[in-house]
């Protein structure tokens, strides 16, 4: 009886198979590396976050008109529209420095000439949404296909640098975007909404 229950044992081992492919892809599953979980760790420390950026509502869109003091729709060049912000970054003792992203929108209106357009923004870096620490002016070059009237832009500022100079916690800080608008184009995008 030892002998049968054996050879049984014998057959019934070797003829499961245990498979294992570390090659294969997470399929559906989320990627629990990215998350500490460990409660046993000694690590309390919470994880840096990169200071939010952020587009400043009033200056979200820019409308640019042939004459100004008409604001028909057959006296527009071009709309532009800030769509997205981001800014990935790395940190040192003292300060951020990253990656910060700008994409939106152009569309050209009637009184458009040409394919290349200079959309004048800036960016400033706010405390607690409060106290600007610094602000610089950019231009956004967006070059327009032949035969085109709407187009993507994406402008990268490399290394943007977030010192921290009166704070050195990187959440006090944020980053706020918007188009530089005339006075003209303020009061138009007022009376728009």
């Amino acid at each position: 009886m030892k002998k049968i229950l054996s050879l049984l044992l014998v057959f019934f081992l070797t003829s499961c198979e245990t498979v294992s492919d570390f090659s294969m892809p997470n399929l559906g599953m989320p990627d629990l590396n990215q998350y500490k979980m460990n409660p046993f760790s000694k690590d309390k420390s919470p994880e840096k976050q990169c200071s939010t950026p952020m587009i400043l509502a009033d200056a979200i869109s820019m409308t640019n008109f042939k004459d100004f003091g008409s604001s028909d729709d057959s006296n527009i060049i071009y709309r532009g529209r800030v769509d997205r912000v981001d800014y990935n970054c790395n940190f040192e003792p003292n300060y951020s420095v990253g990656d910060l992203y700008i994409t939106g929108t152009i569309s050209l209106g009637q009184k458009a000439s040409g394919n290349l357009y200079s959309l004048p923004a800036f960016v400033a870096i706010i405390k607690n949404n409060k106290e600007v620490i610094s602000r610089k002016y950019i231009d956004i070059d967006v070059n327009i296909p032949d035969d085109a009237t709407l187009a993507r832009f994406e402008y990268v500022n490399s290394d943007f640098t977030v010192n921290f100079e009166q704070s050195k916690d990187p959440g006090d800080y944020q980053i706020l975007v918007g188009f530089k608008l005339t006075a003209d184009q303020v009061e138009f995008n007022k009376n728009r909404n």
